[in-house]
């Protein structure tokens, strides 16, 4: 391979002035040149070809500084003449030196050079595209969004072509702030060109991210006016249709698609994802098994076929596909952990607890060990559940606070209330700061009547994380549900809300304080709506509270005859109709 410095031996002087490293301040910036210059060239020749080669002096010690640089790179010394290369860059500011480091950092790959180098350049040499493309690039990967934004558009400027879409792409590592930023930026642009679809497509993704999901769709609809057959767009679509609340309308979309260009397997994903989100699961698994045909081999296919005949009960069938992906070493640890799951139905304990226990790690490693405590204390007792528990904790220190909140979880099912607050105390004076295991004491709290416990242990959690959503709608419904505290109620149930606008609890929560305030006409929207998102039992009790206490008894009843259909168990339910209806 050659490299910047391979090629005919020759003055390095001469190599200094063919990358312009001599009186490059008042010249054009060339374009890349050779390695080297041809044996035959001399520093008289190139400076009559180019009239414009103004010539100026170096400061003292520069240009011998370049020459030596120079040498060291032919030589193979790459890392002498980038470190004085760069040195010199930064005393004069050359662009010709700038551009000379910076393509050299680029092929070395020192990316804290390269982004200082490149920031000199483009300082130097505002109309360089290339200086600008190079600063752009090492910005992105430094996750300098807004600062990368901008100079994407300085290459606009400059006819280049920025990649605005790259945004969407990474859209999930941008901050908020960022967000609104680059939103900003987007709309100007638009308001020059309203149908570049690069802009749109980043802008649609923004707005999704920051929860303006409605705003999103919009965009996404313009997208596809545009382009309609581009699949990213449809994608992006279909995601917000579902988070609007309107799945059916997500799959409709994604199966005219289908129907045009039944190849599309990332369409056809996402179609069977949505199947078995809405548990149409006959249909999901022909969408899955029309993937599996096609991508015979596919993780996240396999997968989906093994859970979808636990559900079906086939575990022979089951087993085979999650033997595939051990084979295959793809989510291998989920395929064990299932295993597992499969032989725990089957009542082969001794094989459950062997598939659990190789689960090496990811998300289900905890889950795992969760089962294999289960399984001993339903086996062996207790006692033996607990040994297991504090062995893994002295095995894994770095993993404790997650085996102290296991056994929490464990005597919370099977021990007495004194031996959970006795193990969750302890084990909260030497994690003193664990949100997990603060936030379960506190709902352990709430189980056994000690709301003294609850909201000590969430206002920690809240001081520790103000942002905390979980911890301020519990919190906030608690004292709306529990308390005269209606106020303070609203304001932590506002916050929660604020942080997440489309969380069907928090909705639920709000309704309810806002019908503790007495508020009924602001109330039932929220608790409406809430019941739309998540049909739920607790849910349909407030709102048939709320419509009862408005005067609309008919539909109170409604809601709740058809609440019971599906829970007719529900404490929540029958809470509220023996107070209302049997009264």
């Amino acid at each position: 391979m050659r490299t910047l410095f391979q090629g005919n031996r020759v003055l390095a002087v001469w190599a200094l002035i063919a990358f312009g490293l001599l009186g490059c301040a008042t010249q054009p910036q060339p374009e890349p040149l050779p390695d080297a210059l041809p044996a035959d060239s001399s520093t008289t020749q190139l400076i009559d070809q180019d009239p414009d080669f103004g010539v100026r002096a170096f400061p003292e010690g520069t240009l011998l500084a370049l020459l030596t640089a120079e040498i060291a790179g032919y030589r193979g010394d790459y890392q002498f003449a980038l470190d004085t290369y760069l040195q010199e860059a930064r005393k004069t500011g050359d662009p010709g030196v700038a551009a000379r480091v910076t393509r050299l950092a680029a092929y070395m790959k020192a990316e804290d050079a390269l982004l200082e180098a490149a920031e000199i350049w483009t300082a130097a040499d505002p109309k360089s595209l290339e200086a600008h493309q190079f600063l752009a690039d090492q910005l992105v990967k430094r996750r300098a969004y807004f600062e990368a934004f901008e100079v994407m558009q300085a290459i606009e400027q400059l006819n280049g072509q920025p990649q605005f879409d790259y945004f969407a792409y990474r859209v999930a590592s941008i901050t908020n702030a960022e967000r609104a930023q680059i939103l900003g930026g987007f709309e100007a642009l638009l308001a020059e060109d309203p149908n570049r679809v690069d802009v749109l497509f980043s802008k649609g993704a923004l707005l999704q991210a920051l929860d303006r999901d409605a705003e999103a769709l919009v965009v996404a609809n313009q997208l596809l006016a545009l382009r309609p057959d581009e699949l990213n767009f449809i994608i992006l679509k279909a995601n917000l249709l579902t988070a609007l609340g309107a799945p059916a309308e997500a799959r409709a979309l994604l199966q005219v698609k289908l129907a045009a260009n039944p190849d599309q397997h990332s369409l056809r994903m996402l179609l069977a994802r949505g199947l078995f989100e809405a548990e149409a699961l006959e249909e999901a698994r022909a969408e899955y098994e029309r993937l599996h045909n096609a991508l015979p081999e596919d993780g996240e296919v396999l997968f989906a076929l093994a859970v979808l005949s636990i559900e079906d009960e086939d575990y022979d069938q089951a087993r085979r596909h999650l033997l595939r992906l051990v084979r295959t070493d793809q989510r291998v640890s989920q395929a064990q952990y299932y295993l597992g799951l499969i032989a725990e139905k089957t009542s082969d304990v001794p094989l459950a607890l062997r598939e659990y226990g190789k689960v090496a790690g990811g998300y289900e490693f905890i889950s795992a060990q969760g089962r294999i405590a289960d399984l001993l204390q339903e086996t062996q007792g207790l006692e033996a559940a607990r040994n297991f528990l504090s062995q893994q904790r002295q095995r894994l220190p770095r993993l404790a606070a997650q085996f102290e909140l296991l056994e929490g979880q464990l005597l919370s099912r099977v021990g007495s209330e004194s031996e959970l607050f006795s193990h969750l105390d302890r084990a909260l004076m030497v994690h003193t700061e664990d949100i997990a295991l603060l936030y379960f004491r506190a709902m352990s709290g709430q189980a056994h009547g000690h709301l003294d416990i609850l909201e000590r242990d969430l206002s920690s959690i809240i001081r520790l994380d103000p942002d905390n959503a979980d911890a301020l709608n519990a919190l906030g419904y608690t004292l709306a549900d529990q308390t005269d505290r209606y106020d303070e109620a609203l304001q932590l149930i506002s916050k929660a809300l604020a942080l997440k606008p489309n969380e069907p609890a928090f909705i639920d929560s709000m309704g309810w304080v806002l019908y503790r305030l007495n508020r009924l006409d602001e109330a039932l929207p929220y608790l409406e709506k809430a019941l739309e998102l998540f049909p739920n039992d607790e849910v349909a009790a407030h709102l048939g509270e709320v419509l009862w206490a408005s005067g609309k008894t008919r539909r109170a009843k409604k809601v709740w005859r058809k609440a019971l259909e599906d829970y007719p168990e529900s404490p929540y339910l029958k809470s509220v109709l023996e107070r209302f209806l049997e009264s």
